[in-house]
């Protein structure tokens, strides 16, 4: 190999790595894509991908109307041509209906185009000129944001995707959960979706109905940093999250308890259970993305963290690894709030105060909260396992028994 074809490989690495990094940061990023709603309500979207189909959409749109609930369906032009009987019943049904263009090897310019020519089409078929559009699979993210800049659309990007008759994981309220539209397995599976998710609290609406739905901006970008960081900081510790309800708020994992000696309240100890430093507790993290969303509604936020404190008490009664610890604890701005509910609350050794404090202010910042200045002192909340268990390990709102 000669100097000159050395220097076009190095070139093509640099270029390469550029590339692959420019693509890793947007997705991380999000820039001009909507992928998320904001709001204290446990709404989410699903996005039926690809169709028209006249046998598999007709079904869908039985199976959504019987649920009382809106999709968003994510049309290919050709297909939304051939079968405009289906486009207009999906607008009928209070959908939102969007294209789905491009893929793979497309150019921005390329989908630009493509975007442009969707744009009248979609809008003599559902009234509306469309405002959003769905990448095809395939379509990197810097490609979308660049023709959708160009071609007047924003794109959309679900963050969760998931396979027919699996559960989806790591579901939030705000989230777009995508999936295969014209698959016939879907025919059957989506009632038992539809259900699933009604169950576990969540609200499900077309994109044109999800709250606080905007494309990500520069001001998103901390707090985006900031929940990479905790889900690194997750699996380095072990820390996974507990509920798999809209309103469930706390991850748990195990940690030695970090004060000194403190005696708490213990249903079988008339003088109460002596907890020592460096014990191995559990300890709960709160979602504080989501706690920031509640503060526009009190009265849901305080409903949401007694289910989310139910969710903790059947964790430790019935998690092998948590019945081997005896007491739960957290520190956090809201350790106030937690005494509402039995736990014991004491005060932080002062440099562990000033360094905690300073991560709070950290955290209101990034999550834009109006008052970041204000003070908010971090306490340790504490509770026995078996006190917990006895007054929050409830099914429907009626205790249940220790196993």
């Amino acid at each position: 190999m000669n100097r000159t074809q050395r220097r076009a490989l190095a070139l093509g690495a640099v270029v390469g790595a550029l590339a692959w990094t420019t693509e890793r940061a947007a997705r991380w990023s999000g820039l001009g894509t909507v992928r998320r709603g904001r709001s204290a309500q446990p709404g989410i979207s699903l996005l039926l991908r690809g169709g028209p189909d006249p046998q598999v959409t007709s079904a869908l749109l039985s199976h959504l109307q019987a649920a009382g609930v809106t999709a968003t369906f994510l049309f290919e032009e050709g297909a939304a041509r051939a079968h405009p009987a289906l486009v207009e019943q999906a607008v009928q049904g209070g959908h939102t209906v969007l294209p789905l263009v491009g893929g793979p090897g497309h150019s921005p310019w390329a989908l630009a185009r493509g975007l442009r020519a969707a744009q009248p089409a979609f809008a003599a078929l559902t009234g509306t000129p469309p405002t959003l559009f769905a990448p095809g699979p395939g379509v990197g993210g810097v490609v979308a944001a660049l023709a959708g800049r160009w071609g007047g659309l924003t794109p959309v990007a679900a963050r969760h995707r998931s396979a027919w008759g699996t559960q989806p994981r790591g579901l939030r309220p705000g989230a777009l959960l995508e999936l295969e539209g014209t698959a016939p397995v879907a025919v059957p599976h989506l009632p038992l979706l539809l259900a699933d998710l009604q169950a576990r609290g969540y609200e499900i609406r077309g994109l044109g109905e999800l709250r606080g739905l905007r494309p990500e901006a520069l001001r998103d970008l901390p707090a985006t940093a900031l929940q990479l960081v905790d889900v690194l900081y997750d699996r380095v510790g072990g820390i996974r999250r507990i509920g798999g309800h809209a309103s469930s708020l706390f991850r748990v994992g195990a940690a030695p308890y970090p004060l000194a000696d403190v005696t708490v309240p213990h249903p079988g100890r008339p003088g109460g259970l002596t907890l020592r430093r460096g014990e191995p507790l559990t300890e709960f993290h709160l979602d504080s993305a989501r706690l920031v969303e509640l503060a526009e509604r009190p009265l849901a936020g305080r409903r949401i963290v007694t289910h989310s404190i139910r969710d903790l008490a059947a964790t430790v009664r019935d998690d092998p690894d948590c019945r081997e610890r005896p007491a739960v604890f957290s520190i956090s701005i809201f350790a106030d709030v937690l005494a509402l509910y039995g736990f014991t609350v004491v005060d932080l050794p002062p440099a562990h105060r000033r360094r905690l404090t300073w991560w709070s202010r950290t955290l209101r910042r990034a999550y834009g909260v109006s008052d970041p200045h204000k003070a908010h002192v971090p306490r340790l909340a504490v509770m026995a396992r078996e006190e917990l268990i006895r007054r929050h390990a409830t099914h429907w709102g009626h205790p249940v028994a220790e196993e």
